[in-house]
């Protein structure tokens, strides 16, 4: 097929194919959006509070020289640390001893809440099962409870009842993982830890670190067993005397056999339909949440069935994650969705879309799997070409669909710089209108064609249940999901005061000195780095001597550093965990011969500002490595 450029403008969608082959959207010429209503005005702005609140977590904060020693302070690592089991033994002993101490002079109570990874030690399961759901907890010395990203793996249509533990001067003992990027999507009650943290109240215990009350303040201790914590501070609250159940009288049975068995099967649900014309009170993203609706409904009647979503990083799909959140239903996802969550990885639900369909024995069992993810994450892990190459050359028995929102946008970076910058722009109409023309494959560039396809994939769910359709990978492409928000790049004046800003200036300006051209700035527009750079190049004399190049990819920005430069120099931006394949082939490429290339790698770490920042995106919970410079030295 030939498609001029000019061609997308006269595009015609295709949608799926039904049974009988014919398109799902040819019975939708006379149907039509109306003008939105109050009601749905309200719900609009509902879902820009949560892309507003998802944008401000990653602004780039200015910690004050002068500010005293606050406690609990992320890890450095510039090298690994391994701690040797005398040193581990010394600093659990240590651990142990001043938990317990704390849980047994606790007179405000008790709360214990169990993580969905803390859930993988057998621990977790005999301190909940001694645990009692006769009475609310309200007021009961000690309580245990699931935390919610642990609910965001149980299907469940609407939310549980959760402790009223915040602001009631309770010791809380968090088990398990947690992370700044999903505590943002489930939207998760921060407060309770960080009137906690705050109060000298705050146990946070991960995988081989600590974070605990020691003295006056909040400690992080590291190199600690923790299974063996995790056992002290169970027998120590087992001490108190009886522990009570957390989500509220009579509700123990049902989420425990959710959690750790199979409950009993319910009705299976009708399909999806949705009533009442578009542009009434509900939203594009209320339907997106009533198909979702639809799966926990699926799962709940199939319970030995996987039924699996996950989502990925990126503006439209963690405000997507949001709605489902504030709406009660679960996000029905499971450890790997959690973690990819946790991490932040932009792109990494592609590889488990990969693995799901091109490995034994989830390519040769039944399930009903989705994945979520927005047009520059897709593209930043080859998703679009995996998915069909899988469509071509694998023959998996479950039904999943790839869902992509496609704003033709870095919506973040922009919001973080206050500008549309033509560097995070997605030129991608054409490409996604040639992809229409596959038979498995449907653009909705409305929220009409929109409910088509959802009310079509929940019939074939239902009839592929029953086997009476086939399996396979189905993508859907949606435009026209959408948010309004403010950019929130602040006061710009401590950034422009800041060392930062200073060192960028006198470094960059020295290194740009005798130059005939700007110095290519080569990045990939990371939220570390973003704000200084955008204003060094606005704002500083020194920034009209430089040009930034943003690469489509952190492989490619770092591939374009190695290359030949304009004046021989250039510039590479990174964050703290960048990795060492496309940065070492660069690193070899200036290094070899006499030529005399210059690079200068400036590397980034995020701020302190807030205590979700010790579990920030990409790194281990408490502790911040610093790889760029050592993996340079190899």
């Amino acid at each position: 097929m030939v498609m001029s450029v000019g061609e997308s403008s006269v595009f015609k969608r295709k949608g799926l194919m039904d049974a009988a082959g014919v398109d799902i959207y040819e019975g939708m010429k006379e149907r039509k959006v109306m003008p939105s209503r109050e009601s749905r005005l309200k719900k609009q702005s509902d879902v820009d509070r949560y892309a507003q609140e998802y944008t401000d977590s990653f602004v780039r904060g200015h910690v004050a020289d002068d500010k005293p020693f606050a406690g609990a302070q992320p890890k450095l690592l510039t090298q690994p640390e391994i701690a040797d089991s005398s040193e581990t033994a010394r600093k659990t002993a240590v651990v142990i001893k001043s938990i317990s101490k704390l849980i047994a002079s606790s007179t405000a109570g008790v709360h214990v809440i169990l993580a969905q990874d803390a859930g993988n030690s057998p621990i977790a399961k005999d301190l909940l099962d001694v645990s009692t759901d006769e009475s609310t907890s309200k007021g009961a010395p000690s309580i245990v409870s699931l935390s919610l990203d642990w609910m965001h793996t149980l299907p469940l249509v609407e939310s549980p009842k959760r402790p009223q533990t915040v602001r009631s001067g309770r010791l809380v003992i968090y088990v398990g993982t947690p992370g700044k990027y999903l505590s943002m999507c489930i939207r998760s009650v921060r407060g309770r830890f960080d009137d906690a943290y705050k109060e000298n109240r705050l146990v946070m215990l991960c995988r081989g670190v600590c974070m605990l009350p020691m003295g006056t303040q909040e400690q992080n201790v590291f190199g600690v067993d923790s299974e063996a914590v995790f056992d002290a501070v169970a027998h120590a609250v087992r001490e108190r005397g009886a522990i009570f159940w957390g989500h509220g009288p009579a509700t123990k049975a049902n989420l425990m056999q959710k959690a750790f068995g199979y409950p009993s099967a319910e009705k299976m649900p009708a399909p999806v339909t949705f009533t009442g014309d578009v542009g009434s009170g509900e939203n594009s993203f209320d339907n997106m949440v009533q198909y979702i609706k639809y799966l926990n409904q699926v799962k709940m009647a199939k319970p030995s069935l996987p039924v699996t979503n996950w989502f990925d990083t990126g503006l439209l799909v963690s405000v997507l994650q949001g709605a489902i959140a504030e709406s009660g239903v679960s996000m029905l996802t499971d450890g790997d969705g959690l973690a990819m969550l946790r991490d932040a990885s932009i792109g990494h639900i592609i590889s488990k879309l990969n693995q799901i369909i091109a490995v034994e024995p989830y390519s040769t069992t039944k399930g009903v799997y989705n994945f979520f993810i927005g047009d520059g994450a897709c593209r930043l892990n080859g998703g679009v070409e995996l998915a069909l190459h899988l469509m071509e050359g694998y023959k998996a028995q479950s039904m999943t669909t790839l869902f992509i929102f496609n704003n033709h946008k870095w919506a973040i970076e922009d919001n973080l710089v206050a500008e549309e910058e033509k560097e995070h722009v997605l030129y991608n109409m054409d490409f996604y209108n040639l992809l229409s023309n596959h038979g498995r494959v449907a653009v909705c560039a409305n929220e009409l064609e929109l409910r088509e396809v959802l009310c079509f994939l929940s019939k074939k769910t239902t009839l592929y249940l029953k086997g009476e359709a086939d399996p396979g990978l189905t993508m859907i492409v949606i435009r026209g999901l959408d948010v309004t928000l403010p950019p929130v790049l602040g006061d710009i004046d401590p950034i422009l005061k800041s060392p930062e800003m200073a060192f960028m200036r006198q470094v960059l300006g020295k290194f740009a000195e005798g130059c005939n051209h700007k110095v290519p700035i080569y990045g990939c527009s990371a939220f570390e780095y973003i704000q200084y750079l955008h204003l060094f190049m606005e704002k500083m004399p020194e920034g009209k001597k430089c040009q930034y190049i943003c690469g489509r990819t952190d492989i490619q920005a770092a591939h374009m550093c190695g290359f030949k430069q304009p004046d021989g120099k250039c510039v590479l931006f990174i964050n703290d965990v960048y990795g060492i394949n496309s940065l070492g082939e660069s690193l070899r490429q200036v290094l070899s011969g006499f030529g005399g290339k210059q690079l200068l790698v400036m590397i980034w770490h995020p701020s302190l500002m807030q205590l979700m920042d010790h579990f920030h995106l990409h790194r281990p919970p408490l502790v911040w490595p610093s790889l760029g410079q050592t993996l340079a030295k190899y």
